[in-house]
């Protein structure tokens, strides 16, 4: 379950921001997350709930915005956006040689924080 471990890094980083930033309450951690990254959502703010509490991100919300995925082809050149987790066939030519290029990570975009 590598969500445990994306929650405890997201909220390392964002609590380490926030009181380097001299702030001190988390509200709101908003990340995109790629569709190909293959990472649960409702796990991820499952321990993201669990493991917030007692600290300056006790009260924080997580906001998840999903990426899909994007590539292109290496036999047609063609570009392409899928709603898939994997992408194994280029959508426009059928061709199996496709590179990704965005959907497959997860990114901390924005902090709202407190004094």
């Amino acid at each position: 379950m590598h969500e445990v471990y994306i929650a405890e890094s997201l909220l390392e980083t964002a609590i380490w921001k926030c009181k380097d930033s001299g702030f001190s309450q988390i509200k709101n951690i908003k990340v995109k997350i790629g569709k190909a990254s293959v990472v649960s959502t409702e796990a991820l703010i499952f321990a993201f709930d669990a493991l917030k509490a007692g600290g300056i991100a006790s009260e924080a919300s997580l906001t998840i915005v999903e990426i899909p995925t994007t590539g292109c082809c290496k036999t047609c050149s063609g570009e392409f956006s899928v709603d898939k987790d994997f992408v194994f066939q280029c959508p426009c030519c059928g061709g199996d040689s496709v590179i990704i290029k965005s959907g497959n990570g997860v990114e901390l975009t924005e902090l709202e924080v407190e004094s």
